[in-house]
């Protein structure tokens, strides 16, 4: 029993991850009526409730949409059908598709991240599982009740899809609590805590001492042209690659965060790998540890932005208060009319 327990958070994030494959290629929504009859037979009353159909998933959405935005660009239309906006309405759509694609893969790939972290025993495992599992009674949720509704419906894969959901669940939440009341000490590659330390990246400390006054001048010359360089050799080309190869520039893109994620996995591999361990085992938890840097870094942007905003939102506030204390109250405005 207790090598079941300590096992289970080890194969609840597998069947997460399976649910989240077969989200990739079937989705559900719900279907509403075209009309309302006034009509109260008990076959009219049926035909009028809200059904829940099986469709596209998001890779199958992207294809179609990719194709369908292909085909309409390749015909001439009339000038009046408004063509223009028609498309930017499926750009946008394209893109929301894409998004959400992105979300998925991250969310699979977290699915890896936490049973790895969990079966090493790394120090960092618990805060991706406050993540994880949380985001995961989010998500299954809703497919948990699409298939309840498939099944009033009497469709007979939703029986078996639906017990799936729900044995899911369970060992979601049971693996949760497992992970929060487990005391032990995880104390698994430690050095990785010091991986951003200029140290332990391999690099020499930089030099404190203070030179002469033209140092900083010459600094702020080298960061000016180096700013130039990049802005006319990097950034415009960039910015009119993405302006008219949207798709070429998306792929570039993606390929060039691949490499730099593979150099901060070898580079994670190098500083905090423990030498009795397999190459295999240091590349798992050093991508592990490459998510949970991007999610820690992630929430404290958002937090950093959300303090920003209502900060500049109560400076701001604070400013019309007091325009409209001096205005209507002390009357200073009226007063300097006078003169």
């Amino acid at each position: 029993m207790e090598k079941f327990k300590k096992n289970l958070p080890i194969v609840t994030p597998i069947f997460i991850a399976l649910i989240i494959i077969h989200s990739l290629f079937v989705d559900y929504s719900f279907q509403f009526p075209d009309f309302i009859s006034s009509d109260a037979s008990e076959q009219t009353v049926e035909s009028m409730r809200p059904k829940v159909i099986s469709e596209n998933g998001v890779l199958n959405r992207i294809s179609y949409l990719e194709t369908f935005l292909v085909d309409l660009e390749s015909r001439e239309l009339p000038v009046d059908t408004e063509q223009e906006e028609t498309k930017d309405n499926i750009k946008r759509v394209l893109v929301g598709q894409k998004l959400l694609l992105g979300f998925y893969l991250f969310y699979l790939l977290l699915t890896f991240s936490t049973a790895v972290s969990y079966g090493f025993r790394v120090w960092f495992h618990k805060s991706l599982t406050n993540v994880f599992y949380p985001v995961s009674f989010i998500v299954l949720a809703p497919k948990v009740f699409f298939q309840l509704n498939l099944m009033l419906q009497k469709e007979v894969l939703s029986y078996f899809y639906f017990a799936f959901l729900v044995f899911t669940y369970i060992l979601s939440i049971i693996s949760y609590r497992l992970i929060l009341k487990n005391k032990e000490l995880a104390e698994g590659f430690q050095s990785l805590q010091f991986s951003s330390s200029l140290e332990e990246e391999g690099r020499s400390p930089s030099n404190t001492k203070t030179g002469s006054i033209f140092a900083p001048v010459f600094h702020v010359a080298i960061i000016i042209l180096i700013g130039i360089l990049i802005g006319n050799l990097i950034y415009i080309p960039l910015f009119l690659l993405q302006k008219h190869y949207v798709t070429e520039f998306s792929y570039f893109i993606f390929f060039l965060l691949g490499l730099l994620s593979l150099f901060y996995i070898f580079n994670y591999k190098k500083v905090g790998g423990e030498p009795n361990n397999n190459n295999w085992k240091d590349l798992a938890v050093s991508f592990a540890y490459l998510q949970f840097r991007f999610l820690r870094n992630s929430f404290f942007a958002a937090f950093s932005t959300v303090l920003i905003v209502l900060f500049v939102t109560f400076l701001f506030s604070l400013l019309l208060f007091n325009i409209d204390l001096i205005q209507n109250h002390l009357g200073l405005f009226g007063k300097a009319t006078e003169f």
